[in-house]
């Protein structure tokens, strides 16, 4: 035991060592003092996280409760009394579907059938779905098929639209803190969800009145966007820049975890209202948590609030097992360089020098268009699994398993040599070359496709993971929400743009998008030299005017 808290003396003594030969002192240096990835983060990061997986859930919730079932016109009564059964029981049924119901391809014309007079007619008592994969859609329920198809995308465009709101969300978590935006957003989603739901479930109305509510519910639910942004940057700010690589791998996993949450509630449910319930039920039992969250001690200090920064350092080192003595010198020091280095600035000033810093602005161009091409590229890789002919709980499931081990390879890549620059310049770069291979590959081999396909997700998923986190350690704490929210957003439109142009250009010129796409990418990872390397750097508070320079302490300064 004596040698034990001898050691223990040591190190802490070596720690204020370092702290008093180095020129500046940081929060993630005292973090460190404090315990950077105790109990207190475990406990954190595992609440927080199921905010990330409702997330996931949310985005891939259209997948079934839209989905389209295999088809075909409803028999008139005079011909078939309660034609409800897509396949046929019998052969006599199937003899009555062969006689009225066109067959294409060897399949039955989902639009189409013969009247008495054998004209081809739209159909004229409404459609048979078949239930066996998807269970009840509200595509059934609403009749969102032929030509009300259309109709149908804005269940999932509103939830990406919904995403835009982080242009608000992000500056207002800068002002009035994480914490604050979290709560009031996570609670505001439930309620009106759950409000929605209950009249869609138990109110007699009209379907057009339930689509509406239905597509407001998913604008609603589209909140856990901006929520998870917030939460990443929480979960970033937690801890020092050690563990920040990892932390945010574990951030971006449990959003694959959603993807396979959302499948799991499907498959139980196969119900597109039940599978609506289970998703939200999820977020109101997640969101007890809420009481116990914490600020971030970084938003803390770029505020000032130095007082309440102090009792959540206390917070983090005593649910860590670190004594006050082992920080507290540090916290003061730091706050001495604060009165020392103090200036107040107006507000007005404080913007223009914003605009004006050519590096943040460069910054956001560059995040910008990163974030808008890796959400166009990762939406449109995915539909390689499209071609796979199995069931789509086992091709999401494949998917989710191979987005989690492409978050898992970026970890230990930009953990590396690499940094966060390299490996994403690297995995983008992989996601070019099989984005330009998925052309070239489609009619000579559907299995090519395929596994170039998902190797293509794999590393666009890799890029995503590093994309975020990188764009965070880019911006100071005063505009990171800001910054990080901006980013979301942008990426939004390329989740928008991708499924929009599939749709409305023409087969043949549709491996042109994949050149285009391709192209694309090799501009990013062009444009990502023009950025600095972040791996290992303190998150900083605020910008220095001087030369359009971060205060930016120098990694060898810092606690290692």
């Amino acid at each position: 035991m004596t040698h034990s808290n001898d050691g223990v003396s040591q190190s802490v003594m070596k720690d204020k060592l370092l702290l008093s030969e180095s020129k500046n002192v940081t929060v993630d240096s005292v973090l460190k003092q404090c315990g950077d990835f105790g109990r207190f983060q475990w406990f954190h990061y595992f609440f927080l996280n199921l905010l990330q997986i409702s997330a996931g859930a949310v985005a891939f919730y259209y997948v079934y409760g839209a989905a389209e079932p295999e088809h075909r016109c409803r028999l008139p009564s005079s011909i078939l009394q309660n034609d409800n059964q897509y396949n046929p029981v019998n052969s006599t049924l199937k003899s009555l579907i062969d006689k009225y119901i066109p067959i294409s391809n060897g399949k039955w014309d989902k639009c189409h059938i013969w009247d008495s007079n054998r004209r081809l007619v739209d159909c004229p008592n409404g459609w048979v779905f078949d239930r066996h994969i998807y269970g009840f859609t509200f595509t059934e329920e609403a009749y969102l098929v032929c030509h009300t198809k259309g109709k149908k995308s804005w269940i999932s465009t509103v939830m990406h639209i919904a995403g835009f709101t982080l242009l608000i969300v992000g500056p207002l978590a800068d002002r009035f803190g994480r914490k604050t935006m979290i709560i009031f957003l996570t609670l505001t989603l439930f309620l009106i969800c759950l409000l929605l739901q209950s009249l869609m479930q138990w109110v007699p109305m009209s379907i057009h009145v339930k689509f509406s509510l239905l597509v407001l519910n998913q604008f609603i639910l589209g909140l856990t966007a901006p929520i998870g942004s917030l939460v990443f940057v929480l979960m970033l700010e937690l801890t020092s820049y050690s563990y920040r690589s990892l932390v945010g791998t574990i951030a971006v996993t449990c959003f694959a975890f959603g993807e396979a949450l959302a499948t799991l509630f499907a498959y139980i449910t196969k119900n597109w209202q039940n599978n609506l319930w289970s998703i939200t039920i999820f977020i109101g039992l997640s969101s007890i948590y809420l009481y116990f969250i914490n600020e971030s001690p970084m938003y803390l200090h770029s505020k000032k609030k130095y007082i309440q920064l102090e009792n959540v350092l206390r917070k983090i080192s005593k649910r860590n097992g670190k004594k006050e003595d082992d920080w507290n010198s540090s916290l003061k020091e730091l706050l001495n360089q604060e009165q020392i280095n103090h200036v107040k600035i107006p507000f007005k000033e404080k913007i223009l020098k914003l605009i004006t810093n050519r590096i943040l602005i460069q910054r956001f161009i560059i995040t910008s268009i990163i974030a808008f091409t890796g959400m166009l590229l990762f939406i449109k890789i995915s539909y390689g699994l499209a071609v796979m002919n199995i069931s789509p709980y086992i091709a999401m499931t494949i998917g989710s398993i191979v987005e989690i081990c492409g978050y898992i390879s970026a970890n230990i890549v930009m953990s590396g040599r690499l940094g966060r620059k390299y490996s994403f310049m690297m995995f983008t770069g992989l996601t070019s070359l099989c984005v330009f291979l998925i052309p070239l590959l489609t009619k000579r081999s559907t299995i090519g496709t395929v596994i170039i396909s998902q190797f293509g997700k794999f590393s666009i998923s890799a890029s995503m993971a590093i994309t975020w986190i990188y764009i965070s350690e880019l911006f100071p704490t005063s505009i990171r929400s800001s910054a990080n929210g901006f980013a979301v957003a942008v990426s939004r439109i390329g989740a928008i743009l991708a499924p929009v142009i599939d749709a409305n250009i023409d087969e043949h010129y549709l491996s042109i998008t994949f050149y285009i796409y391709a192209a694309l990418a090799l501009l990013v990872v062009l444009l990502t030299c023009l950025l600095p390397e972040t791996k290992n750097v303190p998150l900083t508070d605020r910008i220095d005017s001087r030369n359009n320079q971060e205060s930016i302490p120098p990694p060898s300064t810092q606690i290692q």
